[in-house]
């Protein structure tokens, strides 16, 4: 038997690709995280409402009350040092005048009674009316060795009770230098004024007696050294219970006798 010849096979013409590269596999880290598996297709949520957004602080926060205050808004530097400035010249100016004290000692002037006379004297006992003259004299003393003292506004009276003056007089302003003494001499007219009964007791029995005066005086006084001036200060001379005594029955004088009397001076 004889083979029978193959048909001739058809040859095709393949054309030449290039391998697709295959990803390359890392090994294995025993440390590292076991990858994630992809991510699933999740199901809609169903739809839901935004919550409510919470109010406002200020909107709930009570309104201040009535006795608050903001706090005031700092002054300007201008003004600050304008109140340094005035507080520094005020610290300065007490600084200078308490020195000055120190050194000048301003002291209080002495005054003292040196007579007291009474005239024409006539107690009326129906109406307990008395008129009279009063003559006194003063000694003012200055004893400041380095102060003039200035006196104004002085204002003489007399009485026969501290509470009740029967007669007043103005006096003219006067100046005293260092340790200088001057005499006030004064006179006071008493005219039907009304005298208690137990102010004149010395009058109502006719036979003369002893009955006590006051003679007070009040004045203006200012310290002063050139240039350096104290304030105007109030000041009282106080002669209370100077006793005057009349001569002889009947009679229409009286006199002080006695050395000068202290007086109290109050400044």
């Amino acid at each position: 038997c004889t083979r029978r010849p193959l048909p001739p096979q058809r040859r095709t013409r393949r054309t030449a690709t290039a391998p697709t590269p295959r990803p390359r596999r890392r090994p294995a880290r025993p440390w590292a995280t076991p990858p994630t598996p992809g991510p699933t297709p999740a199901t809609p949520a169903p739809p839901t409402t935004p919550p409510p957004r919470p109010p406002s602080p200020t909107a709930t926060a009570r309104p201040p009350s009535a006795s608050y205050q903001a706090a005031p808004p700092p002054p300007p530097t201008c003004l600050r040092r304008l109140l340094a400035l005035v507080v520094a010249a005020f610290l300065l100016l007490g600084a200078g005048t308490f020195i000055v004290w120190l050194l000048l000692r301003p002291r209080a002037p002495a005054f003292s009674l040196s007579a007291l006379t009474l005239s024409r004297v006539a107690y009326s006992p129906a109406n307990s009316s008395l008129s009279a003259a009063f003559d006194a004299s003063l000694l003012a003393d200055n004893p400041n060795s380095k102060l003039t003292i200035s006196y104004s506004s002085l204002v003489a009276y007399v009485d026969l009770a501290p509470s009740s003056p029967i007669a007043v007089t103005s006096l003219a302003p006067f100046a005293q230098g260092p340790r200088n003494t001057t005499t006030l001499a004064f006179r006071l007219d008493v005219d039907g004024t009304y005298v208690g009964p137990d102010e004149a007791a010395a009058l109502k029995s006719g036979n003369g007696g002893t009955m006590e005066v006051q003679v007070r005086l009040a004045a203006i006084a200012v310290f002063d050294r050139g240039g350096w001036r104290t304030r105007r200060r109030a000041m009282r001379v106080l002669c209370d219970g100077v006793p005057v005594t009349f001569r002889g029955k009947n009679a229409t004088d009286a006199k002080f006798d006695g050395p000068a009397r202290r007086c109290q001076v109050v400044l």
